[in-house]
C-alpha cells in the first residue's frame, strides 16, 4: 500500500511544472528477465527526490538486488528506463560506465572489502582508481575514517575488524568520493 501511495505522490510532482531538479533516481516501467527466463522486476516504477532517505525492503526474491545491479550498471534492463540525475543511463556505454560509477557510493550487502589491504587502503583504493593525487588521498583518507570513527583500525585488515566496523569502511570506502 505504501508503495502505491508513493507512486501517487510522485505522478503529482510530475505534473507540476518543471521548475525543479530532476529526481537523482527515476525507474519509469523497468522490467528485467534473465537469460534463464526468471523475472527479476516487472514494471517498476518509483522516483527518488534530492534529500530523500529510501530503505529498498522486501521478502527474498522481490527484486531488490535486481535494482541496485541496474543502477550500477551491472545488468541492463530489458524493458523501461533509468534515470540518474536526469540522465538515461540505460544508454551509458563501454568506458562511460567506468565513469559513471564513479560518481556512485555504493554499500554492498558482503562489504566487498580487499582482505589484503588495511582499513586505510581499502578507503584510498576507491580514490586511487579515480585519478586522485597521493595528495589528496593522504588528506581525505584520514578525514573520512574519523568520521565513521575508524582512526584507530587505519592498520588493521578486514578479517580483524568486528561486522559494525568492517561495515564502517564500507560506508567510508562509498563516501570518500563525496558521491
Amino acid at each position: 500500500m505504501a508503495i502505491v501511495e508513493r507512486h501517487a505522490q510522485a505522478r503529482n510532482r510530475a505534473a507540476a511544472p518543471q521548475d525543479r531538479a530532476p529526481s537523482v533516481v527515476e525507474f519509469a516501467g523497468v522490467s528485467k528477465t534473465y537469460e534463464s527466463g526468471d523475472r527479476g522486476l516487472e514494471l517498476a516504477t518509483f522516483s527518488i527526490e534530492r534529500g530523500e532517505f529510501v530503505f529498498l525492503v522486501g521478502q527474498t526474491g522481490s527484486g531488490k538486488s535486481t535494482i541496485m545491479r541496474l543502477l550500477i550498471k551491472e545488468h541492463e534492463p530489458t524493458s523501461g528506463t533509468i534515470s540518474v540525475a536526469g540522465r538515461d543511463i540505460t544508454k551509458i556505454t563501454g568506458k562511460g560506465v567506468a565513469h559513471y560509477r564513479r560518481n556512485l557510493g555504493v554499500v554492498f550487502q558482503d562489504f566487498k572489502l580487499l582482505p589484503n589491504r588495511t582499513v586505510y587502503d581499502n578507503v584510498a583504493y576507491a580514490l586511487q582508481v579515480t585519478g586522485h593525487k597521493r595528495k589528496e588521498i593522504r588528506a581525505k583518507v584520514p578525514d573520512i575514517l574519523r568520521l565513521t570513527g575508524l582512526s584507530l583500525k587505519l592498520h588493521s585488515y578486514p578479517d580483524q575488524l568486528s561486522g559494525g566496523e568492517q561495515q564502517r569502511v564500507a560506508v567510508a570506502r562509498a563516501f570518500v568520493n563525496h558521491p
